[in-house]
């Protein structure tokens, strides 16, 4: 930007130092080509027309307009038209007043790098800009800068151009290095999306020498990209020449609003260091960071979009550390409380060494590492989530499961992918899951178990059942391995039922499978009479088998095998036959013997 508006003052200045030459445009065009690069190592041509003016304002209009950068850089600047104009009067007095400079139809392109030329290398000649810009007199002023029609445009390695970003207007008045309150309003959109205004106000000071800008108390007012404007006030400072900047940051939108600080240094490559706390957090105010990351928060809870690839470049042109504090943050479905993250990402490798908060009434605590420096992703995260209210967290998920209760998970897991679903269908790792007062609503394990026993007692219920199951206690050791959980074992146990099982929990397609073994004791004679437990019964394991899938109802989940309890129970009944005649025998034979 520094340097679109760079091109014009060279000209203007050029112009006012060679008044007599006005009449010959050629000569004039030359004389400011060659200054333009000079200073800044650009070419310029212009294949339309040239016209100059002396009144009301010394002027000068250009069509067809094209600056190419130093090879290098791989950009190129061009426009319809550039326009310009000089106040006649501060010229008497040897001052450069700008009236206006105007661009339409301004294309910004850039091209892939060179080899061997580096993100880091590029940030480097984009920030040389500046340093160009600050060469500019500081009694320039500037009273109108209109800016209509922009693109910034990108050319990948294949030649096809892409559309980064759309200026529709950028309007600022009273442009000056002297300290005076400066208005920018613009109107900006990014491919597909609403276009979204930005205002701009506040103090700007310039300090030629040291090549420092000061910002004291810009406000910037951002509308259309959520549907509540906006307001960020800056104050701090930019230092050009060593291309670093030292932010503080108030935040608010809405019933929204926060505080941070943000340090930038461009050395090897861009680092920047953010620390942020905020209030709320969620999709309106991610709209900010494009809809890719609104749909994401909003969708959460679905696996939609799970199977595009990771954004892995993108990643690698990351170097920040940040801490981030948000007293509640909603992800879709899904409210985290007291969120504290504290992240480094660096090449590509990003690790969250500190993560807390309450999450559906349970306290979270993990660490997480992503590693996206090679073709493939790596992940690997650890951590616990104690006294998790199992109720709320399968109301936020919508699903058809009916639990309620405590639950603590511990987990250590890893995972390779290109994709979302892929990291999911390569977790591997070990979860441990206890509870407390757990109830199974809309099901009753002790009602079809006592079917059974009352069938071989050769009875039928008469007592009311409860229409939940409410389980003791509740434990499961979980395998995760190729998006598959394995449960072994599973151990519960009900009032008069002890129950050990196993079985495997699909993580993509979110169904299941899973067989139990119980043992009964003479307790269950309390829920019914027809439930009375002999030692017959008590001597065998009672086969529960359980599959399903999340979106179906809980009471089609599980069935008790009774064809296997019968058979059991037959063979069971054939050894003690065959142990009683044997016993006889014995006693038979033993009292001969005497």
């Amino acid at each position: 930007m520094y340097r679109i508006v760079l091109i014009p003052l060279l000209l203007l200045i050029l112009a006012v130092a060679l008044i007599p030459l006005l009449a010959d445009k050629a000569a004039i065009l030359d004389i400011a080509t060659s200054a333009l690069y000079k200073e800044t190592g650009a070419t310029l041509t212009v294949a339309g027309d040239t016209e100059l003016t002396l009144f009301p304002t010394l002027g000068i209009s250009l069509s067809d307009v094209a600056v190419v950068l130093d090879g290098q850089d791989h950009r190129d600047l061009r426009a319809r038209s550039v326009k310009m104009g000089v106040q006649l009067l501060p010229l008497l007095k040897g001052n450069i007043a700008i009236d206006t400079v105007s661009l339409e139809g301004l294309i910004v392109r850039s091209e892939p790098p060179t080899e061997g030329v580096d993100s880091g290398t590029r940030g480097t000649d984009i920030a040389a800009d500046g340093v160009a810009a600050l060469a500019v007199p500081l009694s320039l002023k500037v009273k109108r800068l209109l800016i209509i029609d922009a693109r910034w445009e990108e050319i990948d390695s294949t030649g096809a151009v892409s559309t980064l970003l759309e200026l529709v207007k950028l309007q600022a008045m009273n442009l000056n290095l002297e300290q005076s309150p400066i208005a920018i309003e613009l109107q900006l959109t990014r491919p597909g999306e609403q276009p979204m205004a930005l205002s701009l106000d506040g103090n700007l000071r310039i300090n030629q020498h040291t090549q420092q800008i000061n910002l004291d108390k810009i406000v910037m007012t951002i509308s259309g990209a959520t549907a509540i404007p906006v307001q960020v006030q800056t104050n701090g400072t930019i230092d050009v020449s060593r291309e670093m900047a030292d932010l503080q940051l108030t935040f608010e939108s809405g019933e929204t609003h926060g505080t941070g600080s943000l340090h930038y240094a461009n050395a090897e490559s861009p680092r920047v260091d953010a620390v942020l706390q905020l209030n709320f957090l969620d999709k309106t105010l991610l709209a900010l960071a494009g809809p890719k990351a609104a749909t994401a928060a909003g969708e959460a809870s679905t696996s939609a979009g799970w199977d595009e690839a990771l954004p892995l470049a993108a990643l690698r042109l990351i170097d920040t550390q940040a801490v981030l504090d948000i007293k509640s943050a909603r992800f879709g479905d899904h409210t985290v409380n007291n969120l504290h993250v504290n992240l480094r990402a660096l090449n590509g490798l990003i690790e969250v060494s500190d993560l807390t908060g309450n999450l559906y009434g349970g306290e979270l605590a993990a660490t997480a590492t992503l590693d996206g420096r090679g073709d493939t992703a790596s992940l690997n995260t650890r951590g616990s989530l104690t006294r998790l209210d199992i109720a709320t967290a399968l109301a936020a998920t919508e699903s058809a499961w009916m639990l309620s209760g405590d639950a603590t998970v511990n987990w250590q897991l890893g995972s390779r992918g290109r994709s979302t679903n892929e990291l999911i269908a390569a977790l591997n790792g070990p979860i441990k899951l206890t509870t407390e007062n757990v109830v199974l609503q809309g099901t009753s394990v002790e009602k079809s178990l006592c079917k059974a026993v009352a069938l071989t007692n050769n009875e039928s219920l008469t007592a009311n059942f409860p229409a939940n199951t409410r389980f003791e206690t509740l434990f499961a050791s979980i395998q995760v391995a190729n998006g598959k959980a394995t449960l072994n074992p599973l151990r519960a146990e009900l009032p008069g039922i002890a129950l050990i099982g196993s079985g495997n929990y699909d993580l993509v397609k979110q169904n299941f499978v899973a067989a139990f073994k119980g043992r009964l004791s003479e307790k269950l004679e309390q829920l019914d009479h027809a439930c009375r437990v002999s030692k017959r019964l008590t001597a065998i394991d009672w086969p529960v088998n359980c599959a399903g899938s999340v979106g179906t109802e809980p009471a089609s989940w599980c069935r008790v095998d009774t064809a296997k309890i019968v058979q059991d129970l037959t063979i069971n009944e054939g050894l003690d036959k065959l142990e009683k005649k044997a016993s006889k025998l014995f006693n038979k034979l033993f009292k001969k013997g005497d």
